[in-house]
């Protein structure tokens, strides 16, 4: 999708400027993160992780990949990273669309108990990343409920191919 938008819709194409100053293609060749020093340090901790995904194609629908049955509320999504934005405008892409395709800004989710939420966001900003307490699994449909951009996905749109 992003190659098609460059491709067809922005006269410049990759070497379009984003308001940080960097290039669409910058932006979009910025290498993925490793979580692996984060996920170490929070099982030296033991902290009680029920669920890690990497939240790459099928965007946040991937987080409903667990092959229990739950439903998965997002109070909180980080902010839209810039390349996002540009891509929604010249597409034009829905913002439906853009959580269904890609992370929006969020790479990974660990689903931990709620008292345990806060030692995770210790041991992220420890390793370097920034993380937010997003949201909660409740019992209920296979879903995702998106609450800030008012999306839910429900699990008839998560199909792997």
């Amino acid at each position: 999708m992003a190659r098609k938008i460059a491709d067809d819709k922005l006269p410049k194409g990759y070497w379009t400027k984003l308001p940080s100053g960097r290039t669409l293609g910058e932006a979009l060749l910025s290498p993925s993160n490793i979580y692996v020093a984060l996920v170490d340090e929070l099982f030296k901790r033991k902290v009680d992780i029920h669920y890690l995904v990497h939240i790459t194609g099928h965007g946040w629908r991937k987080i409903m990949r667990a092959n229990k049955v739950f439903t998965y509320r997002m109070h909180t999504v980080p902010p839209i990273p810039e390349e996002f934005s540009v891509l929604a405008k010249a597409g034009p892409i829905s913002t439906e669309e853009l959580y269904g395709t890609f992370n929006m800004g969020a790479g990974y989710a660990i689903l931990v108990p709620p008292a345990q939420a806060k030692i995770v966001q210790a041991v992220a900003k420890k390793v370097g990343f920034k993380s937010w307490d997003a949201g909660v699994v409740e019992n209920g449909e296979r879903q995702v409920i998106i609450e800030p951009v008012n999306i839910t996905f429900r699990s008839s749109s998560f199909v792997i191919h």
